[in-house]
Parts: structure tokens; C-alpha cells; sequence
């Protein structure tokens, strides 16, 4: 094999396709679609910390509610 070979690694752990999830399945599903998973994504994104704050807030049952949502002091 020659040297300039070796430096082009090619991978083939790539996978595309998407497999709709069971009927049955998604019935109770907290995500509704795609397109709702794709909302939260870029909801995530536009604001993170404020995504986190809300999700923990709406699914978190808190003895006293919580001032700070992310702590970056030791990261």
C-alpha cells in the first residue's frame, strides 16, 4: 500500500437512512414525529441553557426550584 493510500481513510460506518418507529409504539411517545424532534433540536440549539432549564422545570419534581440552570464553574 502506498503512503498517499494510507491517507485517505474512508469510512464506512455511515448510515443515512431513518426507520420509522411501530404505530404502537409511538403511540404514547413524548416526541410525536420528526418534525417535532427536529423543533426541539433547534430549540436546543438556539437556547441551550434555556431548553434544559424548561425541560427540567416541566419533568422534575423540585422540593425548591432551582436558580442556576447550568454550571460552567468546573467544566
Amino acid at each position: 500500500m502506498s503512503s498517499s493510500a494510507s491517507k485517505n481513510i474512508e469510512s464506512v460506518l455511515v448510515e443515512n437512512r431513518v426507520f420509522p418507529p411501530d404505530a404502537r409504539a409511538s403511540t404514547g411517545a413524548r416526541i410525536s414525529g420528526m418534525a417535532a424532534y427536529e423543533a426541539l433540536c433547534q430549540e436546543a440549539e438556539q437556547d441551550f441553557e434555556g431548553f434544559w432549564s424548561r425541560l427540567a422545570k416541566d419533568n422534575l419534581a423540585w422540593t425548591r426550584p432551582f436558580t442556576k440552570t447550568l454550571d460552567e464553574s468546573k467544566a
